[in-house]
């Protein structure tokens, strides 16, 4: 609720009694005009209007208001570009701040202006209580601000009232320069810096240490070093503050590094990670900021700390693909250096930096380290603000690599896109831990769902239910004569090649086996949500249900069904069963397997095998599975036919010649669903993975659904995947 009814009225009975009630919109209509400018702004809307005095200011302008204490302004206002908020929260009920917040948020497309007191009002309501129910200092405002919007600007008022600008989540347009409230309104004040909190025991509080600019320096103390940032707004302060709380375990990633080791830090803001790598642990950073006026920063926080050598600044926004070069990147590199700068670091770059702002320019890491411009990284740390598996798409070739040993990426569980991000790195060697993701998450607001997830290399070592390259026959006769069997069908099956090859095998078990799949395939009470295994975000695709054929999965299960799978695993981990299938489509394999021969002398894999019960409103995008998968066997699990239409689906890009080595899930959307391969008992779905095996599932309906497999893929152990 953003207002009760009692309140409405004792606010329509003020506006009728008090002329100058509601009227203070129109002091802020030059600021306006100019923010309305810098955000292309289309469409303004005054939210609690009052008289609107702001609309009367701006003739030239489309203003619409909304209050709704005032008759003929009361309707649910649609979102706009700009959103102008002047006097407003303070008179907000405080049961009904964070709706009237988190709508601030839904209307404000691009952009808002809100300014709010911070003592009581000189007017009282008709029962007497004063006009101002919610009276807080900025500290307690900005952490409900920072849930919903990023801070451009903020100043201080007359002593009693602060102003700000703030972007909208994920919204560009004040994406290449700062807005300063003080350029339109005199009486405003830079606002004292804040003393450090205890986040650290090896952490001081800042300190104010001279001037840079119209900013003051701040520093920071941890395990003896000085930690020096250029802090010319409430915004730049505020991050010196929480350096150490705001992501403990940013930090805790940055302290297990060792000094002369690589880093690239893509969306290094102003540097606050930047600095304390390089000066705390020795590190060498590449660090990557397009926006001009965090860039300057950046540049200045370096030169700042004594870091040029150690630390390069770079205006490139990273992408998935290359875009338009307008500079050399040894010009790049000549204009981000700081030596030559000093305390007036960074002004001079400003055009230069601007112009790389506003997307004309795109690179890929994978670019950046095969021309030799930067350094292979032993660690990669994105935070871009939601595109961060678009970098990542465009830097597969370094994510496969050894030498990077960790990475740490800022993902939105909510996003499908960024869930299919965990299957990607996992695919190339790279995984995280559930524990450290879930302290990691926020729990609340508008960053609810996102979370820091770290990655670390982890080699594979065939243990356990993975069998050697050796071959030897499986030792039960049932295994030996499912593994024939099940080699036969393959072998005699044809293959489809549009739009890409597979095939589909119908009777693949003997049937006296299927049957005893049937039988021991386990409750779904005995399986847990795919998300508890680790293999994708926390709570993704929670209609999955998943068991893997692992021996700590299997110990757990009876007795009988545990003999059951350990058996079938004997021949379907068996290298006879894997080399088989890759004669099937060794058309498709042979190119990459080439490659990766010619690079690491062999090829090694292992079978990655797990039974799923899939419920309803289950459903997964098109996509080609990560890059360190070589074949796929979906088996086909159901008692009868009754579930046909639930098979797997096979898709072709509608955009021609579009491909994909990751392992990102698609919208249906963007493909042409080919075919539909019926989920029919005893049948397997199998492919090889290709840039162009595009496959996934559409939206379960039907209710009271348990959609069975068991999905079987044999993974390289290589790190060269194509």
């Amino acid at each position: 609720m953003l207002i009760t009814p009692e309140y409405a009225d004792l606010n329509a009975k003020l506006h009728e009694a008090r002329p100058d009630y509601g009227t203070s919109g129109r002091q802020w209509a030059k600021l306006v005009a100019a923010l309305a400018v810098q955000v292309q702004a289309e469409s303004i809307l005054d939210y609690g209007c009052g008289k609107q005095t702001l609309s009367a200011q701006l003739p030239a302008l489309t203003v619409i208001g909304y209050d709704p204490a005032v008759p003929g302004l009361q309707a649910t206002p649609a979102p706009a570009d700009l959103v102008v908020c002047t006097d407003v929260l303070e008179h907000v009920e405080p049961d009904c701040i964070d709706a009237v917040m988190d709508d601030l948020c839904r209307v404000a497309r691009h952009a808002a202006f809100v300014t709010v007191a911070t003592r009581p009002a000189v007017k009282t309501l008709a029962d007497g209580r004063n006009a101002h129910l919610t009276v807080q200092g900025l500290d307690w405002w900005r952490e409900r601000f920072l849930e919903r919007f990023d801070i451009v600007d903020v100043v201080e008022v007359d002593g009693h009232e602060f102003a700000l600008v703030l972007r909208s989540l994920h919204s560009e347009r004040l994406g290449s320069t700062s807005f300063r409230i003080s350029d339109f309104r005199v009486q405003t004040t830079p606002l004292p810096a804040k003393q450090m909190g205890q986040g650290d025991p090896g952490t001081s509080p800042s300190s104010a240490e001279g001037r840079a600019g119209e900013g003051t320096i701040a520093v920071v103390k941890f395990e003896g070093h000085r930690l020096r940032f250029n802090t010319p707004n409430e915004m730049t302060r505020w991050r010196v503050e929480t350096l150490f709380t705001k992501e403990p375990s940013t930090i805790a990633w940055l302290r297990t590094m060792k000094a002369d080791d690589v880093l690239v830090d893509v969306g290094a803001n102003v540097g606050m990670y930047t600095v304390f790598a390089a000066l705390t642990r020795g590190v060498k950073v590449h660090a990557f900021e397009p926006e001009a006026q965090n860039f300057a920063l950046l540049n200045s926080n370096i030169a700042l700390n004594g870091l040029d050598g150690q630390a390069r600044a770079y205006p490139l926004a990273l992408s998935d693909r290359r875009g338009v070069q307008l500079l050399h990147l040894s010009d790049l590199r000549a204009g981000g250096s700081c030596h030559s700068l000093g305390a007036e670091v960074g002004f001079d770059l400003q055009p230069r930096a601007a112009a790389f702002s506003q997307g004309s320019y795109g690179v890929t890491l994978d670019e950046l380290v095969a021309t030799g411009e930067i350094p292979m990284p032993n660690h990669l740390k994105i935070d871009v603000d939601g595109f961060e598996h678009k970098v990542l798409a465009g830097a597969m070739t370094v994510l496969s690599d050894a030498r990077l040993r960790s990475v740490l990426v800022e993902l939105n569980t909510h996003l499908a896109e960024h869930r299919a991000v965990v299957t990607q790195l996992q695919g190339v060697g790279l995984t995280y831990e559930p524990r450290q993701v879930e302290q990691a998450l926020r729990k609340s607001g508008a960053f609810e769902g996102v979370g820091e997830f770290i990655f670390h290399r982890v080699t594979p070592k065939p243990t356990g239910l993975v069998r050697s390259v050796e071959w030897t026959l499986p030792e039960t006769s049932q295994a030996r004569e499912v593994l024939s069997h099940v080699v036969a069908r393959i072998a005699a099956a044809k293959v489809e090649e549009h739009p890409f090859p597979y095939a589909v095998v119908d009777g693949v078990f003997p049937p006296d086996y299927y049957r005893q799949l049937l039988d021991n395939f386990p409750l779904a009470a005995t399986m847990k949500p795919l998300s508890d295994t680790g293999r994708v975000l926390p709570g993704a695709y929670p209609e999955r249900l998943a068991l893997l054929l692992d021996s700590g999965s299997l110990a757990k299960l009876p007795p009988a069904q545990r003999e059951f799978w350990t058996e079938l695993t004997e021949w379907l981990f068996h290298d006879q069963f894997t080399h088989a299938c890759a004669t099937k489509f060794a058309g498709a394999l042979a190119p990459r397997l080439n490659r990766i021969a010619e690079a690491e002398g062999a090829i090694r894999t292992r079978g990655d095998a797990l039974l799923v019960n899939d419920g309803s409103r289950y459903a997964i995008g098109p996509h080609t599975d990560s890059p360190h998968r070589l074949i796929t066997f979906l088996f086909y699990m159901p008692e009868d036919d009754r579930l046909r239409e639930l098979g797997t689906s096979i898709y072709a890009p509608k955009e021609a010649g579009f491909t994909c080595w990751g392992g990102p899930h698609y919208p249906h959307a963007k493909f042409d669903r080919v075919a539909t391969v019926e989920f029919l008992p005893n049948r397997l779905l199998l492919f090889p993975k290709t840039e162009r095996s595009f496959h996934g599932v559409e939206e379960i309906t039907r209710p009271d659904v348990q959609r069975r497999l068991l999905i079987d893929n044999v993974r390289l152990l290589n790190q060269t995947t194509h």
